[in-house]
């Protein structure tokens, strides 16, 4: 019989667990009994040994084993020699993997071959990548990568069925993170997600270390860390001086070192006071991801603990006097990663093999990206490169972007694309991360023009990046190769060459109004909301402001004109709230054109509104003048009518007929993102900058 596994890789410990006959998620035991396995190796045998016996050699002073090296996974300059063999992070990942698949099976009494395994939220695209690949490596199929908060959440509310807003506080061994989770009996939905993955518990034990190591230098005038035997045996103690002051008041520290000896004392008030600077930079990445998910304190319901970290009592008591209340200790700090994962596992079965889970039952996951993912491309100036942010951090997964690109091909050579993709919220490239090189290649050549390619660019249900292309005119799906990302990037820094030919967008500035009368409530507005978001993930907003109108009896603008979709995409949640509040009316005296033209008439490039309505308008006179003065000054109307909508007013208001159009409310969405896409294709015709053959747009 096969099996399916959840592993929680730790920093410092990994955990692996099961969902058993009955439905229920259970941890498995190793071979030594113990629910948690050291992520430490040993190299001095025949073989390599990992778990309690490699830990016990660390302590020992032992310099062939290894350890935290979870922290470099993804790290090309990390690697470690043992027997005259080289190690990547990957490649001791799998070794401790390798362990877990065999003391599962041993349990189980049958073959793991697959298995979903966590992995920090702040992860980015290639720690994610060698995670899964050091899977692959220990002989399992990785069906699934899920962040470890969102496997903890998932543990805590897989039985909740009351609605809560939580705040999972995750301090591991050597990585911290942070999540806002939305638990319901139907769904747990991430909002926000903030972390560092060089922040643990293991920076505790530094502290400690640190402090009695500066305490022996002064006053024997030697450094206990230039001795490596020394050393190890202090990273082991400092742990242990951690754990003890979890449940005593003081601990002491015994140091040996070139034949000197000396011991000092450590009390619970001096640790905090070593350490607080750390867990003040905890909470400021809990409050960085409350704001990020647009949240106040009152409207948290309570503070999940997760991490065998979090046991210190500086932890609870730093919380508690933070929110006013004490943390929740809804599940085993240690073992509720690794029991979320197994729950995932089962959860991911096909659908003809129902989940046999007996707590609560399926639930849906809605988790978030905590990188925004961006491609390297060229301002509007054309004198430097930037980092243009196509999916923002904290979008949800999987999620898609598409850009579109003009070529001028020729007839002889491999017409191709380089697109660089990179993780990172800045606006200059070198502060982000490269995380891909991808070349587009066999672009069919176009003898009566550009060629026209629609790039997606994607977050799928791991976090990873992936890329395909499209030419537009056939249809055809291009082979989008990825390479290596080359080591010198010093060219991100210069000016682009004179030689590349860039065309430049001009500025598109869009205003979307929406009729909020009584006749949209229900279906009509819910449908109209979903268009315009629809409308908004669609435009490259790297060039683009938009902006959202209400309008029935009174106007309301609902957004002023900005770049930022996310910000744009919660205005729109937020028709619904002020037609509810009846904050327009509900009748259709009034007309979207006079606000439109205050929003648009200082903007540069192309301007564009576009009218949704779903009946007649009291007063049309007076719309279809103040359309026509939205026409002067150069605002294209799109007109977008259903219901009770009359196809002849359409005609008047719109800019021309074929602005004008008459649809359904099954339609509406793909009527939304269809103009998106004219938008798009239309802004092309752009301006050049001198560019070598390839035009690239941002």
């Amino acid at each position: 019989m096969s099996y399916r596994i959840g592993i929680d890789l730790g920093t410092t410990f990994s955990v692996i667990s099961y969902v058993d006959e009955h439905g229920k998620p259970k941890i498995i035991k190793n071979a030594e009994g113990k629910t948690t396995t050291p992520s430490v190796i040993y190299f001095g045998g025949t073989e390599p040994i990992v778990g309690d016996e490699a830990k016990e050699r660390q302590a020992f002073g032992d310099t062939e084993v290894a350890s935290f090296f979870k922290r470099s996974m993804g790290d090309d300059s990390f690697v470690e020699f043992f027997n005259d063999q080289e190690y990547s992070a990957t490649d001791l990942a799998a070794i401790v993997l390798k362990k877990l698949k065999k003391d599962a099976e041993a349990v189980l009494g049958g073959t793991v071959n697959e298995a979903v395994i966590t992995v920090p939220a702040y992860f980015e695209n290639k720690q994610r990548l060698e995670t899964m690949r050091a899977g692959e490596m220990a002989g399992l199929k990785v069906s699934a990568i899920i962040n470890e908060p969102t496997a903890a959440s998932l543990a805590y509310g897989i039985d909740q069925s009351e609605n809560q807003t939580l705040i999972v506080y995750d301090l591991g061994g050597g990585t911290f993170d942070v999540t806002i989770v939305e638990v319901s009996a139907e769904r747990i939905r991430v909002l926000a997600t903030a972390g560092d993955h060089s922040l643990g518990g293991k920076d505790w034990d530094d502290r400690i270390v640190s402090y009695v190591t500066e305490q022996f230098e002064e006053i024997h005038g030697i450094d206990p860390l230039a001795n490596f035997e020394t050393m190890n045996d202090l990273i082991i103690k400092g742990e242990q001086a951690k754990k003890t002051l979890t449940t005593r008041s003081t601990t002491s520290i015994p140091i040996v070192c070139n034949g000197v000896k000396d011991q000092f004392t450590i009390s619970r008030e001096l640790f905090e006071e070593l350490t607080e600077d750390l867990l003040e930079r905890t909470w400021s990445l809990t409050n960085q991801a409350l704001i990020q998910a647009d949240l106040l304190w009152d409207q948290v319901s309570n503070v999940l603990l997760v991490g065998g970290s979090t046991r210190m009592p500086m932890v609870s008591d730093y919380i508690q006097a933070q929110t006013g209340s004490p943390p929740l200790n809804g599940v085993h700090p240690d073992e509720a990663v690794a029991l979320g994962a197994a729950i995932q596992a089962e959860m991911s079965r096909a659908e003809t093999k129902r989940p046999k889970l007996s707590l609560g039952g399926q639930k849906k996951i809605e988790d978030v990206m905590s990188h925004s993912l961006g491609m390297i491309a060229i301002n509007k100036n054309g004198d430097r490169y930037l980092n243009s942010i196509i999916l923002p951090k904290n979008v949800s997964i999987p999620s898609t972007r598409k850009k579109t690109y003009q070529i001028e091909t020729n007839s002889v050579r491999n017409n191709s694309l380089e697109v660089y993709t990179t993780q990172g919220e800045s606006n200059n490239p070198l502060e982000c991360t490269i995380v891909g090189k991808y070349k587009i290649q066999n672009i069919p050549h176009n003898p009566n023009g550009l060629a026209v390619l629609e790039v997606s660019y994607s977050y799928d249900a791991n976090g990873v990046v992936q890329v395909s292309a499209e030419d537009k005119s056939s249809g055809v799906l291009l082979p989008a190769k990825e390479e290596e990302v080359p080591s010198d990037l010093s060219w991100l820094s210069q000016a682009p060459k004179q030689q590349e030919e860039v065309l430049v967008k001009p500025p598109l500035s869009v205003c979307i109004a929406l009729d909020l009368s009584g006749s949209m409530a229900g279906a009509p507005l819910a449908e109209a909301q979903q268009a315009a978001r629809e409308f908004i993930n669609k435009l490259d907003f790297s060039n683009t402001t938009a902006g959202l109108i209400g309008f029935s009896d009174r106007t309301l603008i609902v957004q002023d004109m900005i770049s930022d979709p996310e910000a744009l995409n919660d205005s729109i949640d937020r028709y619904s709230l002020h037609f509810h509040q009846n904050d327009t009316g509900f009748g259709n005296l009034a007309e979207p054109f006079t606000d439109t033209v205050q929003l648009l008439k200082d903007k540069e490039g192309h301007k564009f509104l576009i009218v949704l309505t779903d009946g007649l308008w009291s007063n049309q006179t007076n719309a279809i003048k103040q359309a026509k003065a939205c026409h002067d000054e150069g605002i294209e109307v799109i007109a977008v009518g259903f219901g009770s909508a009359n196809k002849e007013f359409l005609t008047e208001i719109a800019t021309s007929e074929e602005s004008a159009l008459f649809t359904n409310l099954t339609e509406l969405v793909e009527s939304f993102s269809k103009i998106a896409q004219v938008l798009s294709d239309q802004n092309l015709l752009a301006t050049k900058k001198k560019a070598g053959g390839l035009r690239i747009f941002r």
